[in-house]
Formats: structure tokens, C-alpha cells, sequence
């Protein structure tokens, strides 16, 4: 209904206006149209009608009969109990009763002069004076016979009974209980001016110093196509509006929510604004801190080595560098290597080892193993044994293969034992205990024999171990140790000497058209493998080989080369990490 309308219209108005509600003017027109909103107004008037037809007054026999008991009924009373009733009832003029008209208390006229206030009489503060009196004129009722005599009437004030209806509103006639007469409406709650349409923008994150190419999104509340006219940043980031593809493009310099303002327009030409936060992520480099271990520890280790043996038969390089997780707490490089080349006999070592990031002298481990096993079979390989060595390879028949695979098992078994020694002494001489030196090792010993290379190799611990070429094939020269768990492993200590195994962990080769020979600690082949298996996937070493082309083409500074390619990032894998290679 109109009037209904009308009504709640009103009525929104004054709650918006008591609770000083801030609303757009959209926000308004949406509220005044909300038809859900409408149906509970609706049904709140209709409730408050039926409600108002529970409360008619009744008809007028009936209050006077209620308010102004007959003789009769007086006739019921006592004596005394009359006189009280009698008492109470009394009315002064000083105090006249009250008459309530449309929830407005009026005050009762006196307008007999002939009334009298009965002496002694005044009215009890808990007295209820009738609300409606029924008439205008004065109750003559005759006293009872052989009543008392002295017996009075109360003097009730006469009243004019047209003060108690309220003035009538003028309505139509068919008008019904809770409508709004059509002169009253109030028309200035509708809002006739046209709204903006709502735009709906979305664009792309971008991440710092990462190239960022990405459309504007841009959708109607009114399903209406818009263009993208103009973008403007409110400050200078490196990215920029391109309007003749309708993109975003650049290198975000920093990261933020960057607030830009977004110009689009219709087709019939008109054009709106909207504000947008531009998000751009930081580069995760920039989250990790870079802390300096302490310079005065017992065990200090730089965070970076590196070194490059160039030879005639043979070129080595290696590199090793502390770890992203290691730099965040300021704790030292736990990875240690050495290479060597013994120019008389041929023979060339490399070693790598990872010390336990659990152990606190760990980095010590690394270096007492690395310098230990390094030196021992460097001393043997050089001398009269390597000599006699590099004949059974060169030979290769099958005895000779047998041969050099006793003398390998061998020569690993003794430089082990002569490691782990080593770090019993230092434990003992540091009162630390051996576990807190624990470390992984990884040995490949090789000889190039004409066109063929031949490797021996230990593996002890995780990690990786390989011969690489022709592209697309390799040979993993061992298994390595991964626990049940991430991060778990075997570490060189007396048990794994002592373990009737061990000679399982050696093992031999001769191949040609090998290119590389690749030693690593685990801060490289997780990240580029991830799995046991995938150091079998051929493919994934050429990926690798490929990474490092560049750090061994160039002769002068290959080792410092190879050291800033370690500093890859690859989300979740900031281990340190060490890498040998031999080509």
C-alpha cells in the first residue's frame, strides 16, 4: 500500500536521523526499496492494528455501572466502611481530580461555585481518581431508609465531557486503522537521481623485482562493458598503464599496498574513478637476515671457500657457502670439502661433507674428516702405490678390476678409521663429546685413462655422487643414507667402520664420454632432486649441468663463479650447500 510505504519510509528517516547513521545516498535508496525490509514493516503495522482492536473501551453502561456504583450495591457496605469509602473519594478544589486525554494529564476546572470542600477532607496520596467521567451533571441519590441520616453525597465536580475526546484528524473515508493520509506523505525520502554503477576491479599481485605483465579486471553491478582509460599510481614503482593493450607492466621496485586510481568509462562516454590497493609482495630474499657468526669462536669457519686446481690431465673446482637458514640465526657454515691432484701418478681427490646441523661442532667434524681422509689418500695415490694402480685401470681385465676394487675398499676403510680417530682425539682435547663432531662424507677418487675416466667412490651420509655424459645418461656412483624421516641420515663415526658392510658403500667404474664428475652435500641435491629417485632422472642432471656451464667456462675466477651460483633460491631449501666438479 502507499500509505504503507509512505509510512516506512518516515520511518527509516527518523531511525537513520536518532542513531545518526552515516549511509551513501545509494546506500539510503537501497534501504527504501529493500523489499524484505518492507514485509517486517508491514507485518509490524498489521500487528499493532489487530493489538488496537483488543483494546476498545467498553460501552457506556458499563463504565458508569463500574464507576459509579448504584445504591444498591452501596447498600452492601457497612455503615463504616461507606463513611471511609465516602472519605476517600472526597475532592478539594485546591486539589481537583486529573482527566487523562490522549496520554496528556489536564487538570479539572472547578466550575461549580456551589461546591464546597467537606471539612477535615483531604485526598490520600494512594487515591486512583477516575480516568473518564461519565456525566456532566450531579448524582442525586437518596440515603437508605433507616440509614444514617447524616449521610452525604461525595461532591464530584461537574465536567465537560467534550474535553476528554481528542480533536478528530481529517481522513477519508476509507481510510483503515494505520494508514497515512495521502496529504501527509512524506515525499522527499524518494531519491529519483540516477547512482553511479558499482565497478568491481581485480588485479594481479605482484612480487619486487619480479617482471609484472597483467590485465585490469573490471566488472558491473549492471552487467554493462567498461574501458580501462587511464592508471595512476600515487607513487613511482616501476609499473605503468599501457593503454593500448589495457595492461599493467613493469618491475615493481618495492613491495606494499600501493593505492592507485583507476579511470574507466561507459559507452556512452562517461567516465568514473575508483581507488584500488595495488598489492606487491616482497622479494622472500629480503626477508632473511644475514647475521655474523661470532669471529672469536674456537671453530670459526668462514662462510664461504672456494678453490680451483687447473691441471693438464684434469680441472677441479669447489665451492662452498653457508646456508640462508644458517645466515637468518648467525650460526657457522657447517659444509666442508678438499681437492687434490697428484701430477706424478694422475690421480685426482675430492671430497665433500656435511657436519650434522643437530651437533655443535659439527663444522669442526666437516674439517677434521675433509683434511684427514684428503691427506691420507692423497700421500697414497701419489706415490709408488698410485703408480701400480693406474696400470691395473689401465689394463682393466677382469682380475685387475678385482684387484683395484680390494685396494680401494681397503685405502677408504683406513682413511676413515684415521678420521674418526682424529675427532676422538679433538673431542677428548675440547671435553666435548664425539657425537657433537658428527658429519657426513662423500670420496671420489679418479684417473683419466685415455679417452675413459675411471672413478672410485665412498658414500657415507646424503648427498650425491656422479658420473655425467654424454648428455642424457649418468652414473650415480653409490645410494645414498636418508633416514625415515626428512633430514635424517648416517654419519661417519666407529660403528660404521666397524659395520661388516661397509664395503658396499665403495664402488668402481671405468666409462667413456664422461664430461663431468659431480660431488655434492645435500643444500644442492634436494632442491635440484628432491627424491633418491630423481638422481636417477637424467634429465635432471642435464638441468644441473646446464645451471653450471657458465661458472666453468670461465678459466680465472671458475671457483668464485661457482660460489655465487650456490646462492640460488629455491623456496624451503637454505641449507648450506657444497658442490665439487671435475671436468
Amino acid at each position: 500500500m502507499e500509505g504503507n510505504a509512505n509510512l516506512y519510509q518516515k520511518v527509516l528517516s527518523l531511525i537513520i536521523g536518532h542513531h545518526s547513521l552515516e549511509i551513501s545516498d545509494s546506500a539510503r535508496v537501497e534501504l527504501c526499496s529493500d523489499t524484505e525490509l518492507q514485509d517486517v514493516f508491514n507485518d509490524l503495522v498489521a500487528l499493532i492494528q489487530n493489538k488496537a482492536q483488543t483494546y476498545k473501551p467498553e460501552n457506556t453502561t458499563q463504565t458508569q455501572s463500574a464507576e459509579h456504583p448504584t445504591d444498591e450495591s452501596r447498600g452492601s457496605f457497612p455503615d463504616s466502611a461507606r463513611q471511609d469509602i465516602l472519605q476517600s473519594e472526597s475532592v478539594s478544589p485546591q486539589n481537583p481530580p486529573e482527566i487523562v486525554v490522549c496520554s496528556e494529564v489536564e487538570p479539572v476546572v472547578d466550575a461549580s461555585p456551589e461546591a464546597t470542600e467537606p471539612a477535615g477532607v483531604t485526598p490520600d496520596a494512594d487515591t486512583i481518581l477516575p480516568a473518564t467521567i461519565a456525566t456532566s451533571s450531579e448524582v442525586d441519590v437518596a440515603p437508605e431508609e433507616g440509614g444514617d441520616q447524616n449521610w452525604q453525597l461525595a461532591p464530584f465536580l461537574p465536567l465537560d465531557i467534550t474535553k476528554t475526546v481528542p480533536p478528530a484528524m481529517p481522513e477519508k473515508a476509507d481510510m483503515k486503522p494505520g494508514d497515512i493520509p495521502a496529504a501527509r506523505a512524506n515525499t522527499s525520502a524518494k531519491i529519483t537521481r540516477a547512482l553511479p554503477p558499482f565497478a568491481k576491479i581485480n588485479i594481479a599481485n605482484a612480487r619486487v623485482g619480479t617482471p609484472f605483465h597483467s590485465e585490469i579486471d573490471i566488472s558491473l553491478d549492471y552487467g554493462e562493458t567498461a574501458r580501462i582509460q587511464n592508471v595512476v599510481f600515487a607513487k613511482e614503482i616501476g609499473v605503468f598503464f599501457d593503454p593500448e593493450n589495457s595492461v599493467l607492466k613493469g618491475i615493481p621496485s618495492e613491495s606494499g599496498d600501493i593505492e592507485m586510481t583507476v579511470t574507466w568509462s561507459l559507452s556512452h562516454g562517461q567516465t568514473y574513478s575508483d581507488k584500488v590497493i595495488f598489492i606487491v609482495n616482497p622479494d622472500p630474499r629480503s626477508l632473511w637476515k644475514i647475521i655474523e657468526p661470532p669471529a672469536a669462536d674456537k671453530y670459526f669457519k668462514a662462510n664461504i671457500d672456494h678453490k680451483t686446481l687447473y691441471e693438464t690431465e684434469a680441472r677441479i673446482a669447489a665451492a662452498s657457502r653457508r646456508g640462508r637458514s644458517h645466515e637468518h640465526v648467525g650460526s657457522f657454515r657447517d659444509d666442508d670439502f678438499s681437492i687434490s691432484h697428484c701430477p706424478d701418478t694422475g690421480w685426482s681427490i675430492m671430497l665433500v661433507a656435511d657436519g650434522a646441523g643437530s651437533a655443535k661442532n659439527s663444522r669442526q667434524g666437516s674439517r677434521i674428516v675433509t683434511e684427514t681422509v684428503g691427506q691420507y689418500l692423497t700421500h697414497y695415490f701419489g706415490g709408488d702405490r698410485g703408480r701400480e694402480l693406474s696400470e691395473l685401470v689401465n689394463r682393466w681385465e677382469p682380475a685387475d678390476q678385482q684387484n683395484i676394487g680390494t685396494a680401494f675398499r681397503h685405502q677408504f676403510h683406513q682413511a676413515s678409521a684415521m678420521a674418526i680417530n682424529n675427532i676422538k682425539n679433538e673431542s677428548i682435547a675440547a671435553e666435548e663429546t664425539v657425537k657433537s663432531y658428527s658429519t657426513t662424507l662423500l670420496v671420489a677418487v679418479t684417473y683419466r685413462s685415455g679417452e675413459d675416466l675411471f672413478a672410485a667412490a665412498f658414500w657415507m651420509g646424503d648427498g650425491a655422487i656422479a658420473a655425467y655424459g654424454p648428455t642424457g645418461k649418468v652414473r650415480v656412483l653409490g645410494t645414498p643414507d636418508s633416514g625415515e624421516y626428512a633430514g635424517q641420515t648416517r654419519f661417519l663415526d666407529a660403528e660404521a667402520v666397524q659395520d661388516p658392510d661397509f664395503s658396499k658403500r665403495v664402488s668402481i667404474g671405468k666409462w667413456k664420454d664422461i664430461s663431468h664428475l659431480i660431488l655434492m652435500t645435500d643444500g644442492v641435491s634436494d632442491p635440484f632432486f628432491e627424491t633418491d629417485n630423481g638422481l636417477q632422472k637424467a634429465e635432471k642432471w642435464d638441468a644441473l649441468v646446464n645451471e653450471l656451464s657458465p661458472a666453468l667456462n670461465t678459466p680465472d675466477k671458475t671457483s668464485e663463479q661457482l660460489a655465487e651460483w650456490l646462492n640460488f633460491f629455491i623456496p624451503g631449501n637454505h641449507d648450506d650447500r657444497t658442490i665439487v666438479v671435475y671436468w
